[in-house]
């Protein structure tokens, strides 16, 4: 498959080569008369025995663009999930196949906190494996420093690896484990604060009492020096 860019005066356009001989079945004509959220708007031609596809991406970016030098963080990362996991409804209520949608991340587009999909009319994958080869993107580009966000992230890789798996039992799933592993490690934290500031006010308790001994301890010194130096004085 072959992909190109291609500017108009107003408009960019993502473009697919495809070598098959184009044929429009009821999935171009579905979505040309239904715009179907977090779809791209796709336009279909053949040209010189082949299929191209052209999909308009005006003021977006691919994912694979966005997070070519940084990382991905649980917000976004949950964000994508939740987008991804709203498209699925929409796309069988018009008849069309999760196998269609691309899942590489320079298929994916972004703009304004929303994700776009390309919907390709010729399964390329099955859509567990594609999803699975999303997770290990995510893997590799995960905020490695934000805890919440590696076991979201292996949490998914680990469930895409059994067949036939619920999108969204594993989505929500990896949520659920990374957000009580927080919650266990803040519980864990807040305890260690209560050690501590017990340690300290017991510490602060001996430092009171050995003050105090200190303080009598100069005075019963003080007063026998006294009272040698007075009868020595008197001598």
């Amino acid at each position: 498959m072959e992909t190109k860019y291609k500017q108009d005066w107003n408009h960019m356009y993502f473009i697919l080569e495809r070598p098959e001989f184009y044929e429009e079945d009821y999935q171009m004509k579905m979505m040309k008369e239904n715009k179907i959220e977090g779809l791209l708007q796709v336009s279909g031609q053949g040209i010189n025995g082949k299929s191209q596809y052209s999909y308009e991406i005006s003021g977006k970016v691919s994912m694979k663009s966005v997070y070519e030098k940084m990382a991905i963080e649980k917000e976004e990362l949950t964000n994508f999930l939740q987008q991804f996991l709203n498209l699925l409804s929409p796309i069988e209520n018009y008849l069309l196949s999760a196998n269609c949608i691309l899942l590489q991340p320079e298929y994916i587009f972004y703009e304004d906190g929303k994700y776009f999909f390309c919907y390709l009319p010729i399964e390329e994958e099955q859509f567990c494996y594609s999803f699975h080869c999303l997770t290990e993107y995510f893997v590799s580009k995960i905020n490695h420093k934000e805890q919440s966000a590696i076991l979201i992230a292996y949490e998914l890789h680990k469930a895409t690896m059994e067949e036939n798996y619920s999108l969204e039992k594993i989505v929500g799933k990896a949520i659920t484990v990374s957000e009580n592993e927080i919650r266990t490690e803040k519980i864990k934290e807040e305890e260690y604060e209560d050690d501590w500031i017990d340690f300290d006010e017991e510490e602060e308790k001996k430092g009171n009492v050995l003050e105090e001994k200190w303080r009598l301890w100069k005075e019963k010194v003080g007063r026998k020096k006294a009272g040698k130096w007075g009868e020595w004085e008197k001598e």
